[in-house]
């Protein structure tokens, strides 16, 4: 990851499991668990699964998509951003799901908050 962590840094794995009825999506927000950390966002693993868009926003600012492919898939989880997307207040997972039938996706954003809110 760049910029790496510093040792007194928190991991932050959150994996998270939703299930979009057919023709539907779903939201998921991800938020720091400090209110004045800053979260640094390395990938962002989601299953891939056809007939689906993924779309990423970082406090409200499109980060990703929409998009026929998740930004990196659940098996993979490869680094997707270098250097790392920061965000402040939200991380927010879109999944609409337009296939004809219910679909059960993983999410996990991989990355840390800084101690200190930088």
């Amino acid at each position: 990851m760049i910029p790496e962590p510093d040792p007194d840094d928190t991991p932050f794995l959150s994996p998270y499991t939703v299930t979009v009825p057919p023709g539907k999506k779903a939201t998921v927000e991800f938020t720091p668990e400090e209110s004045s950390s800053v979260f640094h966002l390395a990938a962002v693993a989601i299953s891939k699964e056809a007939q689906t868009t993924y779309e990423l926003r970082d406090d409200d600012t499109p980060m990703y998509g929409p998009a026929a492919i998740p930004p990196t898939d659940i098996d993979d989880s490869s680094v997707t951003w270098v250097p790392c997307q920061r965000f402040r207040s939200s991380l927010t997972v879109i999944i609409k799901n337009v296939s004809d039938a219910q679909r059960t996706y993983s999410i996990l954003p991989m990355g840390y908050e800084t101690t200190e809110g930088t």
